[in-house]
Protein backbone atom coordinates (compact mmCIF):
# COMPACT_ATOMS: atom_id res chain seq x y z
CA UNK A 1 0.00 0.00 0.00
CA UNK A 2 1.41 3.41 -0.90
CA UNK A 3 2.00 6.34 1.83
CA UNK A 4 0.41 8.87 1.48
CA UNK A 5 4.07 11.25 0.54
CA UNK A 6 4.35 8.60 -2.14
CA UNK A 7 0.87 9.12 -3.51
CA UNK A 8 1.78 12.94 -3.37
CA UNK A 9 4.90 12.41 -5.48
CA UNK A 10 3.48 10.23 -8.06
CA UNK A 11 0.48 12.62 -8.30
CA UNK A 12 3.33 15.27 -9.05
CA UNK A 13 4.74 13.71 -11.30
CA UNK A 14 1.93 12.21 -13.47
CA UNK A 15 0.88 16.20 -13.47
CA UNK A 16 3.93 17.44 -14.89
CA UNK A 17 4.06 14.70 -17.52
CA UNK A 18 0.51 15.63 -18.50
CA UNK A 19 1.56 19.59 -18.80
CA UNK A 20 4.65 18.68 -20.92
CA UNK A 21 2.17 16.62 -23.22
CA UNK A 22 -0.25 19.39 -23.43
CA UNK A 23 1.90 22.19 -24.13
CA UNK A 24 3.96 20.13 -26.64
CA UNK A 25 0.76 18.84 -28.68
CA UNK A 26 -0.46 21.78 -28.66
CA UNK A 27 2.50 23.96 -29.96
CA UNK A 28 3.19 21.60 -32.83
CA UNK A 29 -0.82 21.85 -34.42
CA UNK A 30 -0.40 21.12 -38.43
CA UNK A 31 -1.81 23.99 -39.10
CA UNK A 32 1.37 26.18 -37.20
CA UNK A 33 4.46 27.15 -39.13
CA UNK A 34 7.80 24.87 -38.01
CA UNK A 35 9.55 27.08 -35.73
CA UNK A 36 13.07 25.00 -35.14
CA UNK A 37 13.69 27.23 -31.97
CA UNK A 38 10.32 26.32 -30.42
CA UNK A 39 10.83 22.51 -30.95
CA UNK A 40 14.53 22.56 -28.82
CA UNK A 41 12.22 24.29 -25.71
CA UNK A 42 9.51 21.70 -26.16
CA UNK A 43 12.65 19.03 -26.16
CA UNK A 44 14.25 20.68 -23.37
CA UNK A 45 10.63 21.24 -21.19
CA UNK A 46 10.39 17.94 -21.83
CA UNK A 47 13.33 16.77 -20.71
CA UNK A 48 13.31 19.23 -17.75
CA UNK A 49 9.63 16.95 -16.66
CA UNK A 50 11.48 13.48 -17.03
CA UNK A 51 14.33 14.84 -14.37
CA UNK A 52 11.67 16.33 -12.15
CA UNK A 53 9.96 12.86 -12.10
CA UNK A 54 13.23 11.05 -11.09
CA UNK A 55 14.06 13.40 -8.22
CA UNK A 56 10.52 12.70 -7.27
CA UNK A 57 10.87 9.20 -7.22
CA UNK A 58 14.14 8.75 -5.84
CA UNK A 59 13.37 10.87 -2.73
CA UNK A 60 13.26 8.17 0.26
CA UNK A 61 9.81 7.60 1.73
CA UNK A 62 10.77 8.94 5.70
CA UNK A 63 8.21 7.36 7.69
CA UNK A 64 5.76 10.03 9.57
CA UNK A 65 5.48 8.64 13.05
CA UNK A 66 2.98 9.07 15.12
CA UNK A 67 3.49 10.56 18.53
CA UNK A 68 3.29 9.20 22.02
CA UNK A 69 -0.19 10.17 23.39
CA UNK A 70 1.10 10.54 27.24
CA UNK A 71 -1.06 7.66 28.45
CA UNK A 72 -0.21 4.13 26.53
CA UNK A 73 3.04 2.16 27.47
CA UNK A 74 5.94 1.96 26.01
CA UNK A 75 5.03 -1.60 24.63
CA UNK A 76 1.80 -0.13 23.57
CA UNK A 77 3.50 2.36 21.18
CA UNK A 78 5.82 -0.12 20.06
CA UNK A 79 2.86 -2.01 18.84
CA UNK A 80 1.03 0.53 17.28
CA UNK A 81 4.13 1.16 15.38
CA UNK A 82 5.92 -1.97 13.87
CA UNK A 83 8.65 -1.46 16.02
CA UNK A 84 9.98 -3.93 18.50
CA UNK A 85 9.87 -2.41 22.61
CA UNK A 86 13.91 -3.25 23.02
CA UNK A 87 16.68 -4.09 21.13
CA UNK A 88 20.33 -5.86 22.15
CA UNK A 89 23.48 -4.97 20.69
CA UNK A 90 25.86 -8.43 20.64
CA UNK A 91 29.17 -6.71 21.61
CA UNK A 92 31.06 -10.32 21.21
CA UNK A 93 31.66 -12.48 24.03
CA UNK A 94 28.46 -13.03 25.57
CA UNK A 95 27.91 -9.26 26.27
CA UNK A 96 25.60 -7.71 25.01
CA UNK A 97 24.08 -3.98 25.00
CA UNK A 98 20.35 -3.46 26.22
CA UNK A 99 18.00 -0.97 24.75
CA UNK A 100 14.47 0.44 25.15
CA UNK A 101 12.05 2.35 22.79
CA UNK A 102 11.65 5.83 23.16
CA UNK A 103 8.52 7.20 21.19
CA UNK A 104 8.31 10.08 19.28
CA UNK A 105 6.74 12.74 21.18
CA UNK A 106 6.73 16.21 22.84
CA UNK A 107 7.51 17.83 25.70
CA UNK A 108 8.09 21.19 27.41
CA UNK A 109 12.25 21.47 28.00
CA UNK A 110 13.66 23.67 30.34
CA UNK A 111 12.65 25.39 33.97
CA UNK A 112 9.66 27.44 33.72
CA UNK A 113 9.47 30.75 35.50
CA UNK A 114 7.56 30.52 38.66
CA UNK A 115 3.99 31.71 38.07
CA UNK A 116 3.55 34.53 40.25
CA UNK A 117 1.15 34.03 43.56
CA UNK A 118 -2.49 35.01 42.68
CA UNK A 119 -3.17 36.98 45.55
CA UNK A 120 -6.21 38.59 44.47
CA UNK A 121 -7.83 35.00 44.08
CA UNK A 122 -6.47 33.96 47.47
CA UNK A 123 -7.64 37.28 49.21
CA UNK A 124 -11.03 36.78 47.53
CA UNK A 125 -11.40 33.18 49.02
CA UNK A 126 -10.42 34.01 51.93
CA UNK A 127 -13.32 37.16 51.78
CA UNK A 128 -15.81 34.46 50.80
CA UNK A 129 -15.24 32.32 53.87
CA UNK A 130 -15.33 34.71 55.89
CA UNK A 131 -18.77 36.46 54.96
CA UNK A 132 -20.00 32.84 54.66
CA UNK A 133 -19.18 32.23 58.17
CA UNK A 134 -20.70 35.83 59.62
CA UNK A 135 -23.94 35.11 57.54
CA UNK A 136 -24.26 31.48 59.01
CA UNK A 137 -23.41 32.81 62.42
CA UNK A 138 -25.28 35.58 62.15
CA UNK A 139 -28.38 33.29 61.34
CA UNK A 140 -27.46 30.77 64.25
CA UNK A 141 -27.59 33.77 66.78
CA UNK A 142 -30.90 34.97 65.40
CA UNK A 143 -32.59 31.24 65.38
CA UNK A 144 -31.05 30.37 69.17
CA UNK A 145 -31.71 34.12 70.54
CA UNK A 146 -35.73 33.58 69.16
CA UNK A 147 -35.64 30.29 71.47
CA UNK A 148 -34.38 31.93 74.10
CA UNK A 149 -36.68 34.83 73.97
CA UNK A 150 -39.44 32.67 73.61
CA UNK A 151 -38.80 30.86 76.61
CA UNK A 152 -38.03 33.53 78.64
CA UNK A 153 -41.60 35.30 78.09
CA UNK A 154 -43.47 31.86 78.32
CA UNK A 155 -41.47 31.26 81.19
CA UNK A 156 -40.52 27.75 80.92
CA UNK A 157 -38.00 25.64 79.33
CA UNK A 158 -36.72 26.71 75.61
CA UNK A 159 -39.29 24.39 73.14
CA UNK A 160 -38.34 24.69 69.14
CA UNK A 161 -39.97 22.40 66.29
CA UNK A 162 -38.43 19.90 64.22
CA UNK A 163 -37.78 22.90 61.40
CA UNK A 164 -35.74 25.15 63.39
CA UNK A 165 -33.95 22.66 64.70
CA UNK A 166 -32.75 21.41 61.49
CA UNK A 167 -32.14 25.23 60.42
CA UNK A 168 -30.14 25.72 63.59
CA UNK A 169 -27.91 22.30 62.66
CA UNK A 170 -27.55 23.96 58.88
CA UNK A 171 -26.79 26.95 60.05
CA UNK A 172 -24.18 25.41 62.32
CA UNK A 173 -22.83 23.06 59.74
CA UNK A 174 -22.25 26.51 57.64
CA UNK A 175 -20.53 28.09 59.98
CA UNK A 176 -17.65 25.40 60.50
CA UNK A 177 -17.06 24.83 56.88
CA UNK A 178 -17.23 28.29 56.46
CA UNK A 179 -14.20 28.81 58.82
CA UNK A 180 -12.89 25.85 57.44
CA UNK A 181 -12.56 27.06 53.69
CA UNK A 182 -11.12 30.69 55.50
CA UNK A 183 -8.52 28.59 56.95
CA UNK A 184 -7.49 26.71 54.00
CA UNK A 185 -7.52 29.54 51.81
CA UNK A 186 -5.27 31.85 54.55
CA UNK A 187 -2.81 28.74 54.45
CA UNK A 188 -2.88 28.03 50.87
CA UNK A 189 -1.85 31.72 50.25
CA UNK A 190 1.12 31.68 52.77
CA UNK A 191 2.24 28.43 51.34
CA UNK A 192 2.22 29.92 47.49
CA UNK A 193 3.65 32.79 48.77
CA UNK A 194 6.84 30.78 50.37
CA UNK A 195 7.18 28.32 47.35
CA UNK A 196 7.26 31.45 45.29
CA UNK A 197 10.11 33.05 47.20
CA UNK A 198 12.05 29.86 47.17
CA UNK A 199 11.61 29.86 42.98
CA UNK A 200 12.95 33.04 42.95
CA UNK A 201 15.41 32.15 44.71
CA UNK A 202 17.10 30.01 42.30
CA UNK A 203 15.82 31.36 39.25
CA UNK A 204 19.07 33.32 38.71
CA UNK A 205 21.00 30.14 38.64
CA UNK A 206 18.73 28.48 36.32
CA UNK A 207 19.38 30.94 33.15
CA UNK A 208 20.55 28.62 30.48
CA UNK A 209 17.75 26.72 31.14
CA UNK A 210 15.52 29.50 29.88
CA UNK A 211 13.08 30.13 28.32
CA UNK A 212 11.22 26.64 28.86
CA UNK A 213 9.80 25.72 25.33
CA UNK A 214 7.68 22.92 23.35
CA UNK A 215 10.03 20.51 21.55
CA UNK A 216 8.93 17.64 19.05
CA UNK A 217 10.53 14.58 18.44
CA UNK A 218 9.25 13.50 15.01
CA UNK A 219 10.92 9.84 15.29
CA UNK A 220 11.35 7.56 17.88
CA UNK A 221 14.93 6.18 19.20
CA UNK A 222 16.53 3.59 21.11
CA UNK A 223 18.39 4.62 23.89
CA UNK A 224 20.49 2.47 25.93
CA UNK A 225 18.64 1.12 29.42
CA UNK A 226 21.52 1.92 31.39
CA UNK A 227 24.91 4.18 31.21
CA UNK A 228 27.58 2.24 29.64
CA UNK A 229 29.01 0.40 31.81
CA UNK A 230 32.90 -0.88 32.48
CA UNK A 231 32.60 -4.26 30.81
CA UNK A 232 30.38 -2.91 27.73
CA UNK A 233 33.19 -0.42 27.33
CA UNK A 234 35.93 -2.99 27.28
CA UNK A 235 33.71 -5.25 25.32
CA UNK A 236 34.38 -2.35 22.23
CA UNK A 237 37.36 -0.89 23.07
CA UNK A 238 39.54 -2.80 25.05
CA UNK A 239 41.10 -0.47 28.01
CA UNK A 240 39.02 0.72 30.75
CA UNK A 241 40.10 4.07 32.31
CA UNK A 242 37.33 4.20 35.62
CA UNK A 243 38.73 5.01 38.63
CA UNK A 244 36.18 3.25 40.32
CA UNK A 245 36.32 -0.15 39.16
CA UNK A 246 33.64 -2.75 38.70
CA UNK A 247 32.36 -4.77 35.76
CA UNK A 248 28.44 -3.35 36.43
CA UNK A 249 30.06 0.34 37.65
CA UNK A 250 29.37 2.83 34.77
CA UNK A 251 32.29 3.43 32.50
CA UNK A 252 33.72 7.06 34.05
CA UNK A 253 36.87 8.91 33.07
CA UNK A 254 35.85 9.34 29.74
CA UNK A 255 36.16 12.45 27.43
CA UNK A 256 33.61 12.89 24.91
CA UNK A 257 35.69 11.98 21.73
CA UNK A 258 36.34 8.94 23.93
CA UNK A 259 32.48 8.38 23.71
CA UNK A 260 32.31 9.40 19.94
CA UNK A 261 34.67 6.72 19.07
CA UNK A 262 33.06 4.32 21.19
CA UNK A 263 29.59 5.30 19.00
CA UNK A 264 31.87 5.14 15.92
CA UNK A 265 32.98 1.38 16.43
CA UNK A 266 30.19 -0.33 17.73
CA UNK A 267 28.22 1.19 14.79
CA UNK A 268 30.82 -0.09 12.49
CA UNK A 269 30.44 -3.77 14.69
CA UNK A 270 26.62 -3.86 14.83
CA UNK A 271 25.95 -1.99 11.30
CA UNK A 272 23.70 0.27 13.25
CA UNK A 273 23.32 4.09 13.60
CA UNK A 274 24.72 4.23 17.07
CA UNK A 275 25.26 7.68 18.43
CA UNK A 276 25.27 9.75 21.53
CA UNK A 277 21.57 11.28 22.37
CA UNK A 278 20.95 15.48 21.72
CA UNK A 279 20.32 17.08 24.25
CA UNK A 280 16.68 17.37 23.82
CA UNK A 281 16.37 13.62 23.30
CA UNK A 282 18.09 13.18 26.37
CA UNK A 283 15.75 15.20 28.61
CA UNK A 284 12.91 13.95 26.35
CA UNK A 285 13.55 10.40 27.50
CA UNK A 286 14.79 11.65 31.24
CA UNK A 287 11.05 13.03 31.74
CA UNK A 288 9.51 10.12 30.18
CA UNK A 289 6.17 12.40 30.25
CA UNK A 290 6.44 13.89 33.81
CA UNK A 291 6.88 17.74 34.63
CA UNK A 292 8.63 17.39 37.74
CA UNK A 293 12.14 18.39 38.72
CA UNK A 294 12.62 14.91 38.52
CA UNK A 295 11.02 11.87 36.59
CA UNK A 296 10.19 10.91 40.33
CA UNK A 297 8.88 13.91 42.18
CA UNK A 298 10.08 17.21 43.20
CA UNK A 299 11.02 16.66 46.96
CA UNK A 300 15.04 15.24 47.20
CA UNK A 301 13.40 11.68 48.76
CA UNK A 302 11.91 11.46 45.13
CA UNK A 303 15.65 12.00 43.86
CA UNK A 304 16.90 8.99 46.63
CA UNK A 305 14.77 6.61 45.27
CA UNK A 306 16.60 6.73 41.55
CA UNK A 307 19.70 8.05 41.89
CA UNK A 308 23.23 7.85 43.49
CA UNK A 309 23.97 11.70 44.19
CA UNK A 310 26.28 13.60 47.36
CA UNK A 311 23.92 12.50 50.27
CA UNK A 312 23.68 8.79 49.01
CA UNK A 313 26.63 7.83 47.06
CA UNK A 314 29.82 7.39 49.97
CA UNK A 315 31.58 9.40 47.14
CA UNK A 316 31.76 6.74 44.70
CA UNK A 317 29.77 5.38 41.32
CA UNK A 318 27.34 2.22 42.02
CA UNK A 319 26.49 -0.74 39.80
CA UNK A 320 23.75 0.56 37.46
CA UNK A 321 20.37 -0.91 37.73
CA UNK A 322 20.16 -0.52 41.28
CA UNK A 323 17.38 2.42 41.86
CA UNK A 324 14.12 2.57 40.58
CA UNK A 325 13.74 3.34 36.93
CA UNK A 326 11.78 6.21 35.32
CA UNK A 327 8.40 5.02 32.76
CA UNK A 328 9.94 4.42 29.60
CA UNK A 329 12.32 1.60 31.42
CA UNK A 330 15.50 3.69 31.90
CA UNK A 331 17.95 3.35 34.72
CA UNK A 332 20.49 6.24 36.54
CA UNK A 333 19.35 9.02 34.58
CA UNK A 334 19.47 11.06 37.73
CA UNK A 335 22.77 10.58 39.30
CA UNK A 336 25.71 8.37 39.25
CA UNK A 337 27.91 9.78 36.74
CA UNK A 338 27.15 12.59 34.58
CA UNK A 339 25.97 12.08 30.32
CA UNK A 340 27.34 13.01 27.62
CA UNK A 341 25.46 14.19 25.05
CA UNK A 342 25.53 15.06 21.08
CA UNK A 343 25.11 18.98 20.85
CA UNK A 344 27.46 21.52 21.48
CA UNK A 345 26.56 23.91 24.82
CA UNK A 346 25.64 27.37 24.47
CA UNK A 347 24.30 29.28 27.77
CA UNK A 348 21.62 31.61 25.54
CA UNK A 349 20.69 28.24 22.72
CA UNK A 350 17.46 27.93 24.17
CA UNK A 351 15.86 31.52 23.21
CA UNK A 352 16.82 30.59 19.81
CA UNK A 353 16.36 26.06 19.80
CA UNK A 354 14.42 25.03 17.14
CA UNK A 355 10.94 23.71 17.97
CA UNK A 356 11.12 20.40 16.40
CA UNK A 357 14.24 17.56 17.27
CA UNK A 358 16.75 20.10 17.67
CA UNK A 359 20.45 19.76 16.97
CA UNK A 360 22.22 22.04 19.53
CA UNK A 361 24.09 24.82 18.18
CA UNK A 362 26.48 24.51 15.18
CA UNK A 363 29.42 25.54 17.74
CA UNK A 364 30.19 26.19 20.85
CA UNK A 365 33.35 25.95 23.79
CA UNK A 366 32.15 22.34 25.29
CA UNK A 367 29.86 19.74 24.59
CA UNK A 368 26.51 19.74 26.79
CA UNK A 369 25.98 17.25 29.93
CA UNK A 370 23.12 15.98 31.97
CA UNK A 371 22.05 14.08 34.54
CA UNK A 372 24.05 14.91 37.58
CA UNK A 373 26.41 12.73 38.91
CA UNK A 374 27.57 10.61 42.64
CA UNK A 375 29.96 13.92 43.50
CA UNK A 376 26.84 16.68 42.99
CA UNK A 377 23.60 18.08 45.16
CA UNK A 378 20.17 17.35 44.20
CA UNK A 379 19.84 20.92 42.15
CA UNK A 380 22.67 19.71 39.76
CA UNK A 381 20.83 16.34 39.45
CA UNK A 382 17.50 17.96 38.00
CA UNK A 383 16.15 16.63 34.39
CA UNK A 384 16.33 20.18 33.41
CA UNK A 385 19.54 20.91 34.48
CA UNK A 386 22.47 21.22 31.99
CA UNK A 387 26.22 22.17 31.99
CA UNK A 388 29.41 22.06 28.85
CA UNK A 389 32.87 21.36 29.13
CA UNK A 390 35.70 20.50 26.66
CA UNK A 391 34.93 17.50 24.38
CA UNK A 392 38.67 16.00 25.79
CA UNK A 393 37.57 16.66 29.62
CA UNK A 394 38.26 13.25 31.66
CA UNK A 395 36.66 12.75 35.28
CA UNK A 396 35.79 10.28 37.36
CA UNK A 397 31.76 11.55 37.62
CA UNK A 398 31.92 11.63 33.83
CA UNK A 399 29.97 8.54 31.70
CA UNK A 400 27.81 8.30 28.93
CA UNK A 401 24.12 6.57 27.07
CA UNK A 402 24.16 5.30 23.63
CA UNK A 403 21.15 5.85 21.02
CA UNK A 404 20.68 4.09 18.00
CA UNK A 405 18.39 5.08 15.45
CA UNK A 406 15.92 3.04 13.87
CA UNK A 407 15.75 2.40 9.82
CA UNK A 408 13.40 4.13 8.28
CA UNK A 409 10.12 1.77 7.25
CA UNK A 410 7.29 1.93 4.71
CA UNK A 411 4.38 2.99 6.60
Amino acid sequence: MLSRRAVLRLSAIVLILIIAAVVILGLNRRDAPPNPRLRLSLRTLLIFALLAGSAFAAEPDAKVWPLWDGQESVAEYAQRVNLPPTKTLDLGNGVNLELVLIPAGEFIIGTPDPEPVDEEGFRKKVLVGQALLAASGGVLLVLVGAVVVQAIRRRRRPQYSLARFLAMIVAASGCVLSELHWRQSAKGLEQARSEYAAKARYDPAYQSEKPAHSITLTRPFYMGKWVVTQQKYVAVIGANPSGFKGRDNPVETVSWDDAQAYCKKLAEQTKQTVRLPTEAEWEYACRAGTTTTYHSGDAEADLARVAWYAANSKNTTHPVGQKEPNAFGLYDMHGNVWQWCQDWYGEDYYGKSEAENPQGPAQGAGRVLRGGSWYYPPGRCRAADRIGNDPDFRYNSVGFRVVVVPALRTP
